[in-house]
């Protein structure tokens, strides 16, 4: 745990990813759209340009980025095109990210995969690249209108769903432990409500919670909210950690690892990590502190790979632009719980 303070002042920032795509028949679609210059996806490729500009440079970006630049060369092997790919980040600097922007349409770039450090941007972003007649394809946080529509196709995780399986092992956590009588005991939620992709996965776990246990510790739950960046995390952990002393136990649910990151570091610091838990989503990062050891207040994780996401991502985009199939709206990963004892076999 003592890293995870370290890594707060890394400012890691959180996970969300981006992504393009084609169709595979794998992948659960929900309608179907045709981005710019639709009408020259197909025909013989010899070259493909593609950017992904990332709104920060987490361990799960770069590990989903990674997958990408493989799947988009293996492709590449396949079809006979030679393929270049520029992994960007802004992070979080929503000029930067403009600017990034600019210099894919520049550089002609044959799509970009993107995840916006400020969706109120989308559609400023998404009428940019159709007049340059560049598809643009969003990740995780998709690009969305005032109403929280998509307006361009996006890959990510079932959040929901997601957030139900942490909300559900936490449940069972605090049942099994005899914690829920305990009046040391406090449930708390980190949040980040200003991120839509992130909502519905504390929605999920707070359904879960309630489906399992009712209305358990109601009285001692508690919310966090940040933005993004770890340090963020760490601030409003801290600030309601500090304020309920009486709690000596928590019972931590966060719709990020770096969430985790924050949050931990505040409970290693004050001397409540051993008799305290939190569950992350994702794994990237979790499975890098676990291999350390240092795992004794994350003792699990609802895990989704952005290696899935990405190849997933990139082979729809190439299906498109190679051979003109049509871009699911929509695609969605779902998680599997990990532990520090059995992550090594579950993790891409």
């Amino acid at each position: 745990m003592k890293k995870l303070a370290a890594l707060v002042l890394a400012g890691i920032m959180a996970l969300s990813l981006v992504a393009c795509g084609g169709s595979d028949s794998s992948a659960p679609a929900s309608g179907g759209s045709e981005p710019a210059s639709a009408s020259t996806a197909g025909g013989d490729v010899e070259s493909l340009n593609i950017y992904g500009i990332y709104k920060s440079e987490s361990t799960y970006f770069v590990n989903e980025a990674a997958s990408i630049e493989q799947t988009l060369q293996e492709l590449g092997e396949k079809y006979g095109f030679e393929a270049t790919w520029h992994f960007n980040n802004c992070d979080g600097d929503p000029e930067k990210y403009m600017t990034l922007i600019d210099t894919a349409i520049a550089d002609n770039a044959d799509a970009i995969v993107t995840c916006i450090p400020d969706q109120t941007m989308s559609q400023s972003v998404v009428d940019k690249c159709n007049e340059a007649g560049v598809p643009i394809i969003a990740v995780d946080d998709g690009l969305i209108d005032t109403e929280g529509n998509k307006i361009a196709p996006w890959f990510g995780i079932d959040a929901y769903n997601i957030g139900y399986t942490a909300g559900e092992w936490m449940a069972d956590y605090a049942t099994e432990n005899n914690l829920l009588e305990d009046p040391e005991v406090g449930l708390l939620y980190m949040t980040m409500e200003t991120v839509s992709s992130c909502v519905p996965r504390t929605e999920g776990e707070q359904d879960a919670w309630a489906d399992k246990v009712g209305d358990a510790l109601s009285d001692r739950t508690y919310y966090a909210d940040y933005v993004s960046m770890s340090e963020e995390a760490y601030n409003s952990a801290s600030a309601v950690i500090t304020a309920h002393p009486e709690i000596t136990k928590w019972l931590v649910m966060t719709p990020s690892e770096n969430g985790v990151l924050g949050c931990g570091a505040v409970l290693e610091e004050q001397g409540l990590a051993e008799n305290s838990c939190i569950i992350a989503l994702g794994a990237d990062e979790m499975a890098n502190q676990w291999a350390d050891g240092n795992y004794s207040v994350c003792r699990a994780s609802a895990y989704f790979s952005g290696k899935v996401v990405g190849r997933e991502a990139i082979t729809a985009v190439v299906e498109y632009l190679v051979n003109g199939t049509e871009i699911p709206m929509e695609y969605a990963t779902p998680a599997v719980i990990v532990t520090p004892d059995d992550y090594q076999d579950k993790v891409l």
